[in-house]
């Protein structure tokens, strides 16, 4: 029998997911997206009750939050087992944490790991990723897709070395020339997948890129 000839009570029965989507439309269409939470509280408050623009500005302080979170437990480290302890823990961290977390994003993005651009996807999903946009990534990166299984990249800035310029020059070794090379191919998620090195931090100048790789396949 064709949908339009159906009762709403015999629609509900045969298609509980069209009534479903249907009803979740109008209910959204209905509702005033927050900007801000000037208004009253709201102890039933959800993600859904609020604007993509105000999502992608609290986006932004989550990483800022990622990030000084590493940055202090990194710190918290150093001082009571030294510089070599803290280095080696933060890689060992944020390895388990990128075996465990990041195939969930690999999984939401309903993504087929065959390619170099396959991978790139992934490292577009977490909170540290590499997409373009003031509301996206830390890094300002251009792409030169060679083939699929081949990309130039170029990081004209990076948030991360800029911190380490400014606070700790002397992490830059072990983090810019061990800890992220690693930490790009775990996000990848594929075990073929390489990040080959072209050009590594310190800078002379502030004008020079961050950072510059080829990412590819093993053979």
């Amino acid at each position: 029998m064709a949908l339009e000839k159906l009762t709403l009570e015999e629609l509900k029965k045969q298609r509980p997911d069209l009534v479903a989507a249907l009803e979740k439309e109008i209910k959204s269409k209905g509702k005033k997206e927050l900007d801000d939470l000037s208004g009253p509280y709201n102890p039933n408050l959800t993600f859904d009750d609020m604007s993509k623009e105000f999502l992608l500005k609290l986006m932004g302080i989550w990483q800022y939050a990622w990030i000084t979170l590493s940055g202090k437990w990194y710190d918290e480290v150093r001082n009571r087992w030294g510089f070599d302890a803290a280095n080696e823990c933060e890689l060992a961290a944020w390895e388990a944490m990128g075996k465990k977390v990041n195939p969930r994003y690999q999984k939401l993005g309903n993504i087929q790991l065959n390619t170099v651009l396959d991978s790139m996807k992934c490292l577009q999903l977490p909170l540290d990723n590499i997409m373009k946009g003031k509301n996206a990534g830390l890094f300002d990166g251009d792409y030169e897709i060679i083939n699929e299984n081949k990309v130039h990249v170029v990081f004209k800035r990076c948030v991360a070395l800029e911190g380490l310029e400014r606070n700790w020059p002397e992490r830059i070794l072990p983090l810019c020339h061990r800890l992220e090379k690693r930490m790009i191919e775990v996000y990848a998620l594929n075990p073929r997948f390489e990040a080959v090195p072209i050009k590594f931090p310190p800078r002379k100048s502030k004008d020079e890129i961050a950072c510059e790789w080829i990412f590819q396949l093993k053979d």
